[in-house]
C-alpha cells in the first residue's frame, strides 16, 4: 500500500531528479515480502505486529509512530520482540530480554532489479536504543542473494527517526536485497529494533558512481587543522553546475551530520581530487571516515575505507622539588616534566638546559617556566610552573648549623643528630618567611612532618638559634 507523505517525497523527487520506487513497504499488509528469524539464535526476534503497549512499572510502552504514518500511529511494524513474553503474557510490543542474548534477521524474500539506476537509496523510520558496541540493529545489503554487507548500524534512538542510506555500490545492480539484524548482550534499553515505512528508489537517465580513495595521512593531533587531498573515481555522468563535495564523518564513523571539509564544482569524471582542511577543533577518536557526495545527480560516494584518527594532545604534569617551587636567592630548584616523549622549555634564562625531561632552574626572581612536551604520535601538550624567588626574610641560616637532619626532602618522617651529641626533645619549625608552625616532639631521634603540607620549612632547636631548610615532599 502506498504512503501519503512518502508518495509526495517520492513524486517530488522524481520531478527534479527522474527519481523511480523500486520497493515500498508498510507491513499494513502483513510480511509476504520478509522472512523472519531465519539463522537466528536467542529469545528475542522479529515479528511484525501493532503492538505497543508495554507492561505497566517493568516494560515502557512502544512509541506511536509519526503522525501521517500509514495505518496510523498505532499501525502494523516490523520490530524485535521477546518471543516467550509474547506467547506467556501477550507482551508483544518492541521490547527485549536483556537475559537471552539473541541474534535475529529478517530478510526482503526477492531481490530488487536496479539496473541503469543511479543513487539508489533505502529509506525508512525506525526505533533502537539498545546499548552503543553491544546492543544494535544494523541495515545489511547483499548483491548476489548470498554474501551480506553492512551498511548502517544504529542505537541510542528511542524516538521514530527515518533514516535514509545510498552506496554506490548499489547502483545499477541486478539482484539487490536488504536484511534488518539485531543483536544484543546482556545490556542495554528499550525499544528494541523497529522499522516501517520502508522505500527503496533509483535514478533513472544520468547517474554518477563515486568511490573515495584513501586518504593519507591517516591521523592528526586534536586543535591542528590539516590539510589533506581527498582522491575520488566518478564514473557515469554529472550534469552541469554539478559540485563535488568532501565530507568528514564523527568519529564513530555516521555520516549522520557530516562536516564539509572541501569541495570541487566540475563535470569531470574519471580520477579527481578535492584539496580539503580536517577541522582543528575536531574532537579526538579513531573512526573517523571521509567520502565524496556530488550535488547534481545527487550521489553518495562510497568512504575511503579505513578509519581515521585525530589524536588527543599529550597531558604534562610537572614536579618540582622543592614541591612549592620556592627558593631562597642562589638556590635552585630541579623542575621534572612528564606525559610526552621530547620536551621544550622556555624562557632560558636560569635554565640549566632548554630540552630533557628534568632542567635545573636558577632564576633571579621569580620566573614561570612552560614545557612543551612532543609523544610519539607529534602531538604537542604543554604546562607551565612557577618558580618563586623568597628573599627569605627573617631567616638567617648559618653556615654550620649545630644539628643535622635526614632524609632531606622528606615524605613525613625525619632523623635529627645534634653534632654536640646532646639530646635534642623539640624543634620548631616555621614558614619560609619566619611564621612559627609550631613545636614537635622528638621521640628518640625522630619527629614527623606528616601533617604538614608540601613545601619548604625551617628547622631550629628550642635550645639555640642555628636553623635548617628541610624539604618536605
Amino acid at each position: 500500500m502506498t504512503k501519503c507523505l512518502l508518495l509526495g517525497a517520492v513524486m517530488l523527487s522524481y520531478s527534479v531528479w527522474s527519481q523511480t520506487t523500486l520497493f515500498e513497504e508498510n507491513f499494513e499488509s502483513g510480511g509476504g515480502n520478509w522472512t523472519l528469524n531465519t539463522g537466528s539464535s536467542g529469545g528475542n526476534g522479529w515479528v511484525i505486529n501493532n503492538a505497543y503497549e508495554g507492561f505497566s512499572g517493568i516494560v515502557e510502552n512502544t512509541p506511536d509512530e509519526p503522525i501521517g504514518t500509514t495505518g496510523g500511529v498505532n499501525s502494523y511494524y516490523m520490530h524485535i520482540m521477546n518471543l516467550e513474553y509474547c506467547d506467556m503474557i501477550s507482551l508483544c510490543n518492541a521490547g527485549f530480554e536483556s537475559a537471552s542474548a539473541s541474534t535475529s534477521y529478517s530478510v526482503m524474500n526477492s531481490a530488487i532489479d536496479a539496473t541503469g539506476m543511479g543513487n539508489v537509496t533505502i529509506e525508512f523510520i525506525y526505533l533502537c536504543a539498545g546499548e552503543s558496541g553491544s546492543t544494535y540493529g544494523t541495515l545489511e545489503y547483499s548483491l548476489d542473494n548470498t554474501n551480506w554487507t553492512s551498511a548502517a548500524t544504529y542505537s541510542g534512538v528511542s524516538t521514530w527517526t527515518t533514516a535514509t542510506v545510498s552506496l554506490p555500490a548499489w547502483n545499477n545492480a541486478a539482484t539487490l536485497k536488504f536484511r534488518f539484524k539485531w543483536q544484543n548482550t546482556s545490556a542495554g534499553s528499550d525499544p528494541a529494533f523497529s522499522v516501517d515505512e520502508i522505500s527503496v528508489t533509483g535514478q533513472s537517465g544520468n547517474f554518477a558512481s563515486i568511490a573515495t580513495g584513501s586518504i593519507n595521512p591517516t591521523s592528526w593531533c586534536y586543535q591542528s587543522q590539516a590539510a589533506v587531498t581527498v582522491p575520488f573515481t566518478v564514473t557515469g555522468t554529472v550534469n552541469p553546475g554539478n559540485v563535488y563535495t568532501a565530507q568528514l564523518s564523527n568519529a564513530s564513523g555516521s555520516f549522520a551530520s557530516p562536516v564539509n571539509i572541501g569541495s570541487l564544482t566540475s563535470l569531470a569524471t574519471g580520477s579527481l581530487s578535492i584539496p580539503a582542511n580536517i577541522p582543528g577543533g575536531t574532537p579526538a577518536g579513531t573512526g573517523y571516515r571521509i567520502r565524496v557526495v556530488a550535488s547534481d545527480p545527487a550521489t553518495t560516494g562510497s568512504d575511503n575505507g579505513t578509519n581515521l584518527t585525530v589524536h588527543a594532545l599529550p597531558e604534562i604534569d610537572i614536579l618540582s622539588n622543592p614541591a612549592d617551587g620556592i627558593m631562597c636567592p642562589g638556590e635552585s630548584v630541579v623542575v621534572l616534566a612528564s606525559g610526552a616523549s621530547t620536551y621544550s622549555w622556555a624562557p632560558p634564562t636560569g635554565l640549566s638546559a632548554t630540552s630533557g625531561s628534568s632542567v635545573t632552574a636558577t632564576p633571579g626572581s621569580t620566573t614561570t617556566y612552560t614545557v612543551s612536551g612532543t609523544d610519539q604520535n607529534g602531538c604537542v601538550g604543554m604546562n607551565s610552573v612557577i618558580v618563586t624567588v623568597d628573599d627569605c626574610a627573617g631567616i638567617d641560616e648559618e653556615a654550620t648549623a649545630a644539628f643535622t637532619v635526614f632524609p632531606n626532602p622528606t615524605s613525613g618522617l625525619v632523623t635529627i643528630s645534634a653534632k654536640d651529641g646532646q639530646q635534642v626533645s623539640n624543634v620548631l619549625i616555621t614558614d619560609v618567611t619566619g611564621k612559627q608552625l609550631g613545636r614537635l616532639p622528638v621521640n628518640g631521634q625522630t619527629f614527623s612532618l606528616a601533617n604538614f603540607p608540601a613545601g619548604v620549612y625551617w628547622i631550629r632547636l628550642d635550645e639555640g638559634t642555628s636553623v635548617t631548610r628541610l624539604i618536605k615532599l
